[in-house]
């Protein structure tokens, strides 16, 4: 029955109330060889198409009562569409994507008590604003100046600064006050990829080197300024097994970073015989 036209247009006038009644002469039986593949094993779904618009009918009929339903309509509704996008981008404003109505004909015994919308059978985040499915939030760089982004906590907003910025110069004066403020290990090291490779063509090779000789001077004056305070409590515990092992880290550490002797003593505050013994030691 669902080849018939007529039974279908006077289903859909019936179910739709469309202030305009439809004819026969506007719809048509929608065939293409995905759709055929996607109801392979359901002969009773059928897809109707208005002549001359992207609007589809989806008939689906059912004699089972299916708690699926929500998100099996969903995925006809999304297939139809990319079907009947087929590789169109929507270029312009004014673009209009496919729309498809879905009908559900249910002949089982039981009442139907299935959910018709699918936002009514998801998760829920508590407190959040209902959102329609396909609706969005927006985060627009262009509502933010660019000194709210760049003061902002989150140093994601600091990123999206770098897409707004335009010049080198921008985008290096601000990389250079971040790098100063920015304590966080694991967005430095973010921080040093973004700088190293992200912004190979944004900024000179030399700017690229001063800023990345900078972040390791600040991580090294930090591990120097823990390494001073930790030596410090250890010393003021009097806690002398501990503070041997620490020195001798200490030590090791300073010296892969290519620091002089001179400055290890004055940071841990031993002379250049006990620094040669810790040496030994090592």
């Amino acid at each position: 029955m669902l080849d018939e036209k007529s039974q279908v247009v006077g289903l859909l006038n019936r179910v739709l109330k469309l202030e305009k009644r439809l004819m026969e002469e506007n719809i048509e039986k929608y065939k293409s060889e995905h759709i055929d593949y996607m109801f392979q094993n359901s002969e009773s779904d059928v897809v109707y198409k208005m002549k001359e618009k992207e609007i589809f009918f989806l008939i689906e009929h059912q004699r089972k009562i299916d708690y699926n339903m929500p998100r099996r309509i969903l995925e006809y509704e999304v297939e139809i569409m990319k079907e009947a996008i087929n590789g169109k981008i929507m270029s312009k404003k004014n673009h209009t994507l496919p729309r498809v109505i879905p009908i559900v004909i249910y002949t089982g015994s039981g009442k139907w008590n299935v959910e018709k919308y699918i936002e009514e059978c998801q998760e829920k985040l508590s407190q959040e604003e209902n959102i329609k499915l396909g609706e969005y939030y927006v985060v627009d760089v262009n509502d933010y100046t660019n000194e709210q982004l760049e003061e902002d906590m989150l140093f994601l907003s600091k990123i999206l600064l770098l897409e707004k910025l335009q010049t080198g110069k921008e985008i290096y004066d601000m990389l250079n006050r971040t790098i100063e403020r920015e304590k966080d290990e694991n967005i430095r090291v973010i921080l040093k990829r973004i700088i190293a490779f992200v912004l190979e063509e944004k900024l000179k090779p030399k700017d690229r080197s001063k800023l990345l000789r900078k972040i390791e001077k600040e991580e090294k004056d930090m591990v120097l300024e823990v390494i001073r305070k930790e030596n410090e409590r250890l010393r003021k515990e009097g806690r002398k097994e501990g503070k041997r092992e620490f020195l001798k880290q200490t030590v090791r550490n300073m010296l892969q970073f290519g620091e002089t002797e001179e400055k290890i003593m004055k940071y841990i505050g031993i002379n250049k015989e006990e620094l040669n013994e810790i040496k030994k030691a090592i």
